[in-house]
């Protein structure tokens, strides 16, 4: 017998299975390799669990699903681009001394024990810490958990357009206090 999360039905989760073949097969244009498109699908087919209540009962399941594929291929995409654009500017250059933190640079602590690793530098770290609580509130539920703007209005209670104010104010606050005009005359 299948278990079940609450408001979860059986036979969401076999219409989904139905489709899976589409999935993959679409994974694959989307990526061109074999791994990264299985890594599509799955990831496609836990927001589909997760997220099952937005889908309207009796509309196109299949579409449904290939947009859900799709924003999340957007999403990755757009991150790897961010990470490599960030990781090509900083080798060699004077920034990477400040973009990496203590916490980075070492996985022990004095006494042996592991150090916890936000993956955030100590400049980064500071400069979230003085922005205001729901900029930043915006920033880390869309950029670092990536949430959609939908996810991020109902965990913060507030409407779509506000968490993407938010977000706005909150990225152009943390390029302010991370690329300041001393920061770029030390490098």
């Amino acid at each position: 017998m299948m278990t079940t999360q609450p408001n979860q039905h059986p036979t969401f989760e076999k219409a989904i299975c139905e489709e899976l073949h589409t999935l993959q097969r679409m994974a694959f244009w989307y990526t061109g390799d074999t791994a990264e498109a299985q890594d599509l699908v799955q990831d496609t087919m836990l927001l589909a669990l997760r997220f099952h209540e937005s889908y309207k009962p009796g509309s196109n399941l299949r579409a449904w699903l290939l947009k859900v594929m799709r924003n999340r291929h957007i999403s990755v995409t757009r991150r790897r681009r961010l990470e490599k654009r960030v990781l090509d500017h900083e080798s060699g250059h004077a920034l990477c001394d400040w973009s990496l933190s203590e916490t980075g640079r070492r996985s022990m602590s004095a006494d042996g024990g592991v150090t916890h690793d936000t993956g955030f530098s100590d400049k980064v770290v500071s400069a979230m810490g003085a922005i205001r609580p729901e900029f930043r509130d915006a920033v880390l539920m869309c950029d670092v958990e990536e949430l959609s703007y939908l996810e991020a209005a109902k965990k913060a209670d507030c409407p779509v357009g506000t968490v993407m104010s938010r977000l706005h104010r909150g990225r152009r606050a943390l390029k302010d206090k991370l690329v300041s005009r001393e920061h770029l005359d030390a490098a």
